[in-house]
């Protein structure tokens, strides 16, 4: 934990849209009181407790079924051992996994009713407390899926996993007294024979991060028909950094995102705390999220108190969501903000520019806060030294906020010491979203790199006009670096964007620009763009536009 900025600083808090769906954990964050449909897909809320006539309910459910569960246990392929602890449980006693077997003969004959496991989990934790509820889901995870007798689970077959069912029990005992989770721990050790029901036990008790540990060293695979359905168990189950580590090369994939797994990344965080930063990122960075959860994605991680997650989402501030809750973790970390952008700022890195316009609004909205003294800034050109297009009469127009020439990296003169004045900025950004033939006259007068260096702080704030600014304000280093940027817009189904860069790139001009479209031509994977860069590669091959003065 940083001990170095205030207390609230350290603290991760969850709004309600994203506790909704928060697997609950013991001594984790609390979730809302959830509504109907909450309640059905296993939410529970803190000092819930079981109706006691539940376990009537389920007496009289398994004696309706009674005749059907007689023939599955007097069935010549069911194994005696199982057959036996079902007649146990039958009888009265205390056998997880007769339990187990019957909750799974009754489900198997009553094929579409939703409500089975409901009355199971309820009916049991009414008779017999959440701890015997735990063993018997586990216990049931090993018995075959079969409406005719019963078996044990081959150990290629995957289990059928009454999720919601799994997660009332998890919530049920997160909230329960204290000796009651202890005996339901104590319980479940005998109960963690095959690797899914490993899994199973480490979700229902997540703080036992031991047993967590063996389940992270042999996760699941990513196969939406197999393993792939109780990949959601062992990321609800992550409760320290080390665990993370364990993973290895295990991470997020696109089948863990998905209409029941909302809350799944929330649990996530509330287990690992803010090293889950690179897990989150490292998912935003590679996969096609769908629209609908995307946002939910972005604003996790910029509620994760740390540094390192600041400025991962620092590093992405041009994509979509990013800038929204960037700002609102300046807010919410301010003293934070200050120590990372003015690190950020004085680094050279891509971002350098943006921390810097960032640091000086923060700054100028927060008065109370201390940051790095600021940069020296060369002093301003007489008006006879600046191109005329800049220094039209009237006011200067208006920009977005983050557009402040004093935020921005000057414009240099050819010749160095001089830049161009603040109005003279504004008229060059107002110029810069469209063509204009004047702004030829301002590369002839203006050194390219701060040009470009312009366009690329402009273009960090992620308006879509200041991609296409890079266009004519850029150099060969716009080139470069947009061309790497392309790739990922791509993969992750922002292709219309990753054509526009082609063209920003393309409306550089040079000889280093056509050799980046050439290499994407070549390389991309995605036909439209290997197309739109052929196609722009070939404008270019006409009279290639030198850079006069450029710092490539």
């Amino acid at each position: 934990m940083d001990d170095h900025f205030p207390p609230d600083e350290d603290v991760l808090e969850l709004p309600e849209s994203l506790r909704e769906d928060l697997h609950t954990r013991r001594g984790g964050v609390l979730p809302p009181g959830p509504g109907i449909t909450g309640r059905a897909e296993g939410k529970v809320a803190p000092g819930e407790t079981v109706d006691p006539g539940a376990a009537d309910v389920l007496a009289k459910l398994i004696e309706e079924h009674r005749d059907h569960i007689e023939r599955v246990l007097s069935a010549r392929t069911s194994r005696p051992a199982l057959v036996g602890h079902a007649r146990a449980y039958l009888a009265g006693e205390d056998d997880p996994a007769g339990a187990g077997a019957i909750l799974m003969a009754v489900d198997r004959v009553r094929t579409g009713k939703y409500d089975t496991a409901r009355i199971f989990t309820d009916g049991w934790i009414a008779a017999r407390g959440p701890a015997f509820a735990a063993c018997a889901f586990a216990e049931k995870s090993a018995v075959a899926y079969s409406l005719n007798d019963l078996r044990p689970l081959p150990a290629d077959a995957t289990p059928n996993l009454q999720p919601w069912s799994l997660r009332r029990v998890r919530g049920l005992l997160a909230f329960c007294g204290e000796d009651e989770y202890e005996r339901a721990v104590e319980r479940l050790a005998a109960h963690r024979r095959t690797r899914v029901m490993r899994l199973i036990v480490s979700y229902l008790v997540p703080t036992r991060h031991d047993w967590v540990d063996e389940c992270c060293a042999e996760p699941p695979a990513d196969d939406r028909y197999g393993e792939g359905k109780y990949r959601d168990l062992l990321w609800a189950s992550l409760g320290t950094p080390r665990q993370l580590e364990l993973l290895g090369g295990w991470r997020l994939e696109e089948s863990d995102f998905g209409p029941f797994s909302f809350g799944l990344r929330a649990t996530m965080a509330d287990g690992v705390g803010p090293a889950i930063a690179p897990v989150l990122v490292d998912a935003w960075d590679r996969l096609k999220v769908y629209k609908l959860w995307r946002e939910g994605l972005v604003e996790l991680i910029s509620l994760l108190p740390s540094d390192e997650a600041f400025e991962l989402l620092l590093e992405r501030y041009e994509r979509e969501h990013a800038r929204k809750h960037m700002l609102a973790a300046m807010e919410r970390f301010p003293v934070r903000a200050v120590r990372v952008l003015s690190k950020v700022a004085a680094s050279g890195s891509p971002s350098a520019f943006l921390a810097a316009g960032l640091l000086h609004a923060h700054l100028k909205a927060h008065p109370e806060l201390s940051g790095p003294p600021p940069s020296p800034r060369l002093p301003e050109a007489p008006a006879e030294r600046v191109p005329e297009v800049l220094t039209g009469p009237g006011k200067a127009p208006r920009l977005p906020a983050y557009a402040d020439p004093d935020a921005l990296p000057q414009v240099l003169l050819k010749g160095g010491g001089e830049a161009l004045p603040a109005d003279a900025t504004r008229r060059l950004i107002a110029l810069a979203k469209k063509p204009h033939e004047g702004l030829e006259a301002v590369r002839d007068a203006c050194d390219r790199r701060s040009l470009a260096d312009l366009g690329w702080a402009l273009f960090l704030h992620g308006d879509a006009w200041a991609l296409t600014a890079l266009g004519r304000l850029g150099d060969d280093r716009t080139a470069r670096d947009l061309a790497e940027l392309v790739p990922g817009w791509a993969d992750r189904g922002t292709r219309a964007r990753a054509v526009k860069a082609l063209d920003a790139i393309a409306g550089i001009g040079t000889a280093e620009a056509r050799a980046r479209l050439d290499d994407l031509a070549r390389t991309s994977p995605h036909d439209a763009i290997k197309k739109a860069a052929r196609e722009r590669a070939a404008e270019l091959a006409r009279p290639i536009r030198a850079t006069k003065g450029e710092n490539a």
